[in-house]
């Protein structure tokens, strides 16, 4: 999946969604004192993100956001940095994620 063009389509609402996304990542205690301050783009599981975790944020996010995410999204790249979770979400929403 490419990260540009979802990049290039939403600009406030990418800003909104992102924002959304770190708040929801910091109320559940994934990287507690890690997540508010990191860079859109870190790398979630170098800065210590494990499975289980992930799990819990892609739950969390299905919910908040009322997505499910397909199959083919439930990978360890989808999950790799807010800037990855911001783009899932922007295509599940504008129906490029849909099939």
């Amino acid at each position: 999946m490419s990260t540009v063009p979802a990049r290039a389509l939403h600009g406030d609402e990418r800003i909104q969604v992102e924002r959304r996304v770190r708040l929801l990542l910091a109320g559940r205690s994934v990287l507690p004192g890690v997540i508010e301050s990191a860079d859109a783009g870190a790398d979630l599981w170098a800065l210590g993100m494990e499975s289980l975790a992930m799990v819990g944020v892609m739950v969390a996010v299905e919910d908040e956001f009322g997505v499910e995410f397909p199959d083919e999204l439930l990978t360890r790249e989808t999950f790799r940095s807010l800037a990855a979770i911001t783009d899932a979400l922007l295509s599940l929403t504008s129906g490029e994620g849909r099939s």
